[in-house]
């Protein structure tokens, strides 16, 4: 997440786009979010943020961040796109956690001791 001048933007090296329905609520909106992001079963989706338009006091257009947590904030984010729908695309980011036994698992992978080996063979 970014803050400049227009407010804020999102930055991922690979933004990956998804198809959000109209009756869509907010466990909805995550399970496809999972889906699609191919979470394992050790991770989850901590906290989903939408960059949702504004117009300032000289009619420029703007950007803030709005945490979605419910149903209403999702209802929210749709309204606010069909009245901004000249901005463009709905943008989410989220942030992924993990659950302990993952983080264990990840000191486990790390922590394990390693050997480099050179390895001669006679071909053929």
């Amino acid at each position: 997440m970014i803050h400049n001048e227009s407010g804020v933007y999102f930055q991922s090296s690979t933004p990956i786009p998804i198809r959000v329905l109209n009756d869509n609520g907010f466990q909805t909106l995550k399970t496809r979010m999972h889906n699609t992001l191919e979470l394992t079963e050790d991770q989850y989706l901590d906290e989903i943020y939408y960059r949702q338009p504004f117009a300032n006091a000289s009619s420029q257009f703007g950007f803030q961040t709005m945490q979605l947590k419910n149903d209403d904030d999702v209802k929210t984010m749709l309204m606010c796109n069909d009245q901004y729908s000249c901005v463009g695309l709905i943008e989410l980011l989220c942030t992924i956690g993990r659950t302990p036994n993952d983080i264990l698992n990840l000191l486990y992978v790390t922590m394990t001791p390693t050997h480099d080996v050179l390895l001669y063979y006679n071909g053929r």
